[in-house]
Order: C-alpha cells, then sequence, then structure tokens
C-alpha cells in the first residue's frame, strides 16, 4: 500500500512467507515508487523521500532487534548520502511478548493470531489498540453469524429438496401400484387431478 503523507511517499508491506529474494523485491518496489512521481523534464529536486515499512514474519537480520532502518551511507563515513532513501524492517518473530512501546504494541497486535494473544494485547492501556481488538472481535462475530445464516439457509434447501424427492418417490410408487392393480392411464391421471 503507498501513501503520500507530509510531502513523502511511503510504502507499507506486509510479508508473511520467507521470500530469499526480498531485499531486491524491496528495493526494486522502493526504486519505483521514488521515480514514479517525477514528471518528464521535471528538476530532480522534485523528488520526494521515499520509505518502506517492511513488515515481515520471517527474520531478515542478526541480532534481537525487531527494527532495523537501512539508510543510504556513504562507506567508510558516518555520513548519510541522502535522507530520500529510507527502508524500515519489523521482524514480528523478534517482538517480545511483554511490549513496552505503543509501537510494539502495534506489531504484536498485527502479529496476533489467536484468541489469548488477541486478549493479551487487549490487556494493553492504549484505548486505540482496545479498540481495534474490538474491531477484530465483531468482524469475527459478523463472521460466525453470516456463516450460521448460510447453514440455516442451507440446511432450509436441503429439507425442501428431500421433501420435493420424497413426494415424487410417493407418487411414482402410488402410479406403480395404481398400474399393477389394472387401472387405466385415464383413471391415474383422474385420481391424481383430484389432489
Amino acid at each position: 500500500m503507498s501513501l503520500n503523507v507530509d510531502d513523502k511517499l511511503v510504502n507499507v508491506e506486509i510479508q508473511v512467507k520467507t521470500d530469499t529474494d526480498y531485499r531486491d523485491r524491496t528495493l526494486f518496489y522502493w526504486a519505483k515508487l521514488y521515480t514514479s512521481e517525477l514528471k518528464s523534464g521535471e528538476d530532480y529536486a522534485a523528488l520526494k523521500q521515499t520509505i518502506t515499512i517492511n513488515i515481515i514474519n520471517f527474520n531478515m537480520f542478526e541480532g534481537n532487534d525487531y527494527h532495523t532502518e537501512v539508510a543510504a551511507m556513504i562507506k567508510g563515513k558516518n555520513e548519510v548520502f541522502s535522507d530520500k532513501f529510507s527502508m524500515h524492517f519489523f521482524e514480528l518473530k523478534k517482538i517480545s511478548k511483554n511490549p513496552k512501546t505503543s509501537r510494539e504494541q502495534w506489531l504484536q497486535f498485527i502479529n496476533a493470531d489467536s484468541e489469548e494473544d488477541f486478549e493479551m494485547v487487549e490487556a494493553t492501556s492504549m484505548p486505540i489498540i482496545q479498540k481495534a481488538v474490538k474491531v477484530i472481535y465483531d468482524m469475527s462475530e459478523d463472521t460466525k453469524i453470516r456463516e450460521l445464516a448460510r447453514l440455516r439457509e442451507k440446511a432450509l434447501h436441503d429439507e425442501a429438496s428431500a421433501l420435493r424427492q420424497a413426494k415424487e418417490a410417493g407418487r411414482t410408487e402410488i402410479i406403480e401400484k395404481m398400474k399393477a392393480s389394472g387401472m387405466t392411464e385415464e383413471q391415474i391421471n383422474a385420481i391424481l387431478s383430484l389432489n
């Protein structure tokens, strides 16, 4: 998802599966976004600061830090080449079970995949995260209600279909018995039309 925020271009991506080409992929998407708004004939100064935020569910970097920022630096010097290049990686597998900052709490919310995880996140003191958890619960409840309604509707259709099939089978059996007793087609049709 790409956004234009405060004259900066921001791309946010959540990657669940390990991808051996992920570094090249995110660099490719950063480059496309960086050049996307420069119109033909425009000055290079019009290029905007471009930031990618990669929330990944696998470990990419060594160490225990869940957040890694990649910047364009001049090799051998502690000098930034350009502030227009910025990549942030948040490794969900490195998030503490006891988040201390609001950023860690949000990442724990993104990483939650069980009711126990959501309950832990909901216990936070941040009202906005509590509201987000409530939205997830409401969506889940809506899904359950829709599924129950779908199953009830299916049961009604199945019942109607079974009843029709039983009637047809019973009618066929009665007609066969009437024919076996020697009744003519006209007599059978006359009796059946009374029903």
